[in-house]
């Protein structure tokens, strides 16, 4: 119940908020459904595309950000509803029983309102997560609130001197400054809350693959249920700050949904539709890769398992099959491999660890998912092979960035829901179309299914902020008001740090801020210096490494991997507090000589 009540105080509280990015989700749904309408007609039907279509809906809602950031004008927002108001009239006056006088038709099926009131609840039990983060969790959210905040201020030829050299993927920073500015809310709130609704929106596209592909609800209805809270994954993505990686997880499928439409129906078009379907294929997947850069790695992994599964259809049977039982030797003996690697091992973690009773069941299902389905089976199977061999791969190409790979353990680690989601939902149809003439026990199989997944979803998925990232605390809000107003403008703020390590190689991948001494820059504008979290200030060598670096003061954080305030106060010659609080604390480096 109090679950329930935290959803409804944000929801209070951040109404303005939340229906601007409705209104922006169901905008571009309207606008994504309207083209597959005309494109695909009855091909499709109407549960279909009100999946794909908010799957597509950051497409027009990212088109229309970046044309707001060049014309910097905000009431290109209305043009959102008056869109949603259009289309709906549009589908009235179109609709030939309204025309004959006949009682109009359901604008949508009753799987389509089902789907809507699924995706509601969804982004009801979402914004849980907004109810207890004072700010968005760990260090990589303090960096994306410096670019939303670059955004917002017009500073264009910094924002992408630094995108170019630093930071590569800019989407959602786009949208979300494009919502900040018409809202005038609070950009950690923005980030926050459009992650939350991001989240909750990732699984419909895995609804219209499986449903379009086995023609059963059931099985569409367990890939969306797989997909939203089989794992913790992607959720806990949101737990590290990956933002921008969470709205590739909602592009990526759409993009690669497209494609197989397009494979599948081809020779259907005429030469006007199939440019229009290849535009729209290529901008998707434009934006895509503008969002998050690794996307172009796990569409180029895809298309390239479809193209050799297509090929290798034209061969016998037997062949497939072998191939298949060749690319699971592989992927197992990835796995055991990648199990063996103390930085790799969490990869699986969302999978073995909670999630173990749902991925066993995905397996058992994969069997019949072979079975019935093969062509979307292998593809699925073969990616997953792919995905885990990417995480070898190095890249050299790329100057500064020595033992970079294809794709990280974390990336990786949050996309594996998708293919698993796939061969679970194919399974669940194979397996029906195995007991088909046996309809109770078609029924109870796909019962059974369902509840294993709700069931390990209520005693093990937790909707909550993750303790592992939390970095801001109440305490450290008060002292960063503090700094802003009593630390001089060119003070050298010493802030905790650690070491970060995701790749396979013995170096690790630099130093990142360990509390919430990251957000000190970002929100005061104070140069910031970071220091190891372990450093012992009792030793005089530690003052002299402060005073190479520069560093006049020390924040203490609240959460995290903070500084030892004892060994601190056991040098009051050196350290001179200027801020005590229960919690947190700043001290000024009086130990130079």
């Amino acid at each position: 119940m109090s679950m329930w009540l935290d959803s409804l105080s944000v929801l209070t509280a951040e109404w303005r908020l939340v229906t601007a990015i409705l209104v922006c989700v169901l905008a571009g749904q309207a606008v994504i459904g309207w083209g597959l309408q005309k494109l695909f007609g009855d091909s499709l039907t109407s549960s279909e595309r009100l999946a794909l279509g908010l799957a597509g809906w950051i497409v027009p809602a990212s088109l229309l950000s970046l044309i707001w950031y060049v014309t910097g004008f905000d009431g290109l927002f209305w043009i959102l509803p008056a869109e949603l108001i259009l289309t709906l009239l549009f589908r009235l006056k179109t609709d030939p029983s309204t025309r004959s006088g006949q009682r109009p038709k359901p604008v949508v099926s009753s799987t389509s309102l089902f789907l809507l009131l699924f995706l509601f609840l969804s982004i009801l039990l979402r914004l849980v997560y907004a109810s207890q983060a004072t700010f968005p969790l760990y260090f990589d959210s303090a960096q994306h609130y410096s670019l939303i905040t670059g955004i917002l201020a017009g500073e264009a030829s910094g924002t992408f001197a630094f995108s170019l050299t630093s930071y590569y993927h800019l989407g959602f920073h786009f949208l979300s400054a494009f919502i900040a500015s018409i809202t005038q809310a609070e950009i950690t709130r923005v980030m926050l809350i459009l992650g939350q609704v991001i989240l909750a929106l990732i699984p419909l596209p895995m609804f219209f693959l499986v449903r379009h592909e086995t023609k059963s609800d059931m099985a569409a209805w367990f890939a969306l249920l797989l997909s939203a809270f089989g794992w913790y994954m992607p959720a806990h993505a949101v737990d590290w700050g990956k933002y921008p990686a969470l709205m590739s997880l909602g592009l990526i499928p759409f993009v690669l949904s497209l494609a197989y439409l397009i494979s599948r129906q081809n020779s259907g078009f005429s030469a006007r539709k199939r440019w229009i379907l290849y535009g729209i294929l290529g901008i998707s997947a434009v934006l895509s890769v503008f969002t998050h850069s690794r996307s172009l790695v796990v569409l180029g992994i895809v298309f390239l398992a479809w193209f050799a599964v297509t090929r290798l259809e034209k061969l016998p049977r037997r062949v497939m099959s072998l191939v298949f039982l060749l690319v699971v030797i592989v992927t197992i003996a990835l796995s055991a491999f990648i199990l063996r690697q103390d930085i790799l091992i969490l990869l699986f973690d969302p999978y073995l660890a909670k999630g173990i009773l749902v991925t066993a069941l995905v397996l058992l299902l994969a069997i019949f998912a072979w079975m019935a389905y093969p062509r979307l089976t292998l593809v699925s199977v073969l990616s997953v092979t792919l995905l885990l061999a990417s995480l070898f791969v190095p890249v050299t190409i790329i100057p500064g960035y020595r033992d970079l790979t294809l794709l990280d353990r974390p990336y990786v680690e949050m996309i594996l829901f998708l293919p698993l989601s796939v061969l679970g939902g194919l399974g669940l149809a194979g397996l029906g179309e195995n007991l088909q003439g046996r309809f109770v026990w078609g029924r109870v199989a796909s019962l059974l299914a369902v509840g294993i997944v709700a069931f390990n979803s209520f005693f093990t998925y937790d909707l909550y902020p993750s303790d592992c990232c939390v970095i801001v605390g109440n305490d450290d809000v008060a002292a960063m008001d503090w700094v802003a107003d009593q630390l001089p403008v060119d003070a050298r703020i010493g802030i905790a740090s650690t070491t970060l390590k995701v790749m396979i190689s013995e170096s690790h991948e630099g130093d990142v801020g360990a509390d919430a001494g990251i957000w000190i820059t970002p929100l005061t504008g104070r140069t910031t210096v970071l220091v190891p979290s372990n450093l012992d200030f009792s030793q005089r060598a530690a003052v002299d490494y402060l005073c190479r670096a520069g560093v006049s003061h020390l924040f203490v954080g609240e959460v995290g991997q903070v500084f030892d305030r004892g060994l601190l106060n056991s040098r009051p010659e050196w350290y001179r507090p200027l801020l005590s609080m229960p919690k947190t604390g700043v001290y000024e480096v009086t130990g130079c000589d």
